[in-house]
């Protein structure tokens, strides 16, 4: 029979052990979790556009109602995935073009990719008398002199201001949804003629379009897929970097898209606007043509929230959010819980039954009559500050 003292030696033995085995969350296990989701992340969002390319394809080799729609449907499926890696922008990587000009795994320009607004008309025909018909150029498809080509459109991009966008999703979303001219209570996008694609004036030129900027960002998102993928270019230098360096590019991203860009760029601006030409806001929309810019915000935070987490569909790894909770388990709660009410709140907008660009025309100017859209730009604010406070808990400073 064991004595007592044998027990309690044999007790104090296995929780030595055990805490010998237990071993905390490091900063390099992060910064590999991190770098594990982005390749996975841009990988899905290669292959969507590969299916989004191939609607494209078909529609256009046999123009139809039908195959436009199909054609939307892809466009706005791979937008579910695009949008969740954006939160990886203003991280000193690749998809940064100022960074990675002279760099060795090459440039994904993010203003080629995603640029917006951008002036319709510097594309394509547009309703006359509306504001971005006021461009002093001629369309890229009306100008038969220019062979479309995807240096051609490249070269074009931002060329006379930062709304002359000639490539990446908007510019797509543009050529298959067309202008969104409805008011804003209708709930309807944008409602270009398949005919557009067959008996339409310049039907040629404006396939042409459509599928020379679709490839071209197919090829950007290749781009990214195999920088980062497990031995890329870009993934062996970011997995090499100090280890401080590394976890500050990512939590610099989170602190950008919740702070600045999601907050101020995609959700006030269109807010301010509201007393434009058409008093709906609709110049600044994110995804104006398609009425898609509720999903482009939830998509945005949900980006957000697998890097504060670690997390990215069936991945579950060591996260900024385990450093800070090892570190200030009060902050690391705290942020939990202002990320939460951020994802609640922007859930109000997706999940309303009214459009974006309906909802911004309901925003009081008063802190205290608050709309959904407003209420999250605060509780995203508070994010960012809260991200940057949880950095500076583990030594970074975003």
């Amino acid at each position: 029979m064991r004595t007592f003292r044998s027990i309690l030696l044999l007790g104090l033995l296995t929780l030595l052990l055990y805490s010998c085995s237990r071993k905390g969350i490091t900063k390099e296990e992060v910064v590999l979790n991190y770098a594990k989701v982005v390749a996975v992340s841009y990988d899905d969002s290669y292959r969507s556009a590969l299916t989004m390319q191939t609607a494209i394809d078909q529609f256009l080799a046999d123009p139809s109602q039908e195959g436009l729609e199909e054609a939307k449907a892809a466009w706005l499926a791979a937008r579910e995935i695009y949008g969740q890696t954006e939160v990886y922008r203003e991280t000193n990587s690749p998809i940064d073009v100022v960074q990675s000009e002279n760099a060795p795994w090459g440039i994904a320009n993010e203003a080629q990719m995603n640029a917006w607004p951008i002036d319709e008309s510097y594309i394509d025909y547009t309703a006359k008398g509306t504001e971005s018909h006021a461009g002093s150029y001629t369309s890229v498809i009306a100008d038969t002199t220019l062979v479309i080509t995807q240096e051609v459109l490249k070269n074009l991009n931002e060329k006379d201001t930062d709304k002359s966008i000639s490539t990446g999703w908007h510019a797509i979303e543009f050529l298959l949804w067309g202008q969104d001219l409805s008011p804003p209570e209708e709930d309807k996008p944008g409602m270009r003629p398949y005919t557009d694609y067959t008996t339409a004036q310049e039907a040629t030129r404006r396939a042409a379009y459509l599928q020379t900027a679709t490839n071209l960002l197919v090829a950007d998102l290749k781009q990214l897929m195999d920088t980062w993928s497990e031995g890329g270019p870009y993934r062996t230098v970011f997995e090499n970097l100090d280890v401080d360096q590394a976890l500050g590019q990512l939590v610099h991203g989170t602190f950008f898209m919740a702070g600045d860009e999601l907050s101020s760029e995609r959700m006030i601006a269109p807010v301010d606007s509201t007393d434009g030409v058409d008093g709906s806001g609709q110049e600044e929309e994110h995804s104006c043509f398609s009425d898609n810019t509720h999903r482009d915000i939830y998509v945005n935070m949900l980006g957000i929230q697998n890097v504060l987490f670690g997390t990215y569909d069936t991945i579950k790894g060591p996260s900024f959010y385990d450093l800070v909770r090892q570190s200030d388990p009060a902050q690391a709660a705290e942020l939990k819980a202002v990320a939460g009410e951020a994802m609640a709140r922007i859930q109000i907008i997706a999940n309303n039954d009214r459009p974006f660009d309906y909802l911004i025309t309901q925003e009081s100017s008063s802190d205290t009559e608050f709309g959904p859209v407003m209420q999250s730009v605060v509780a995203l604010q508070e994010l960012g500050d809260q991200i940057s406070v949880s950095g500076n808990a583990i030594g970074i400073d975003p």
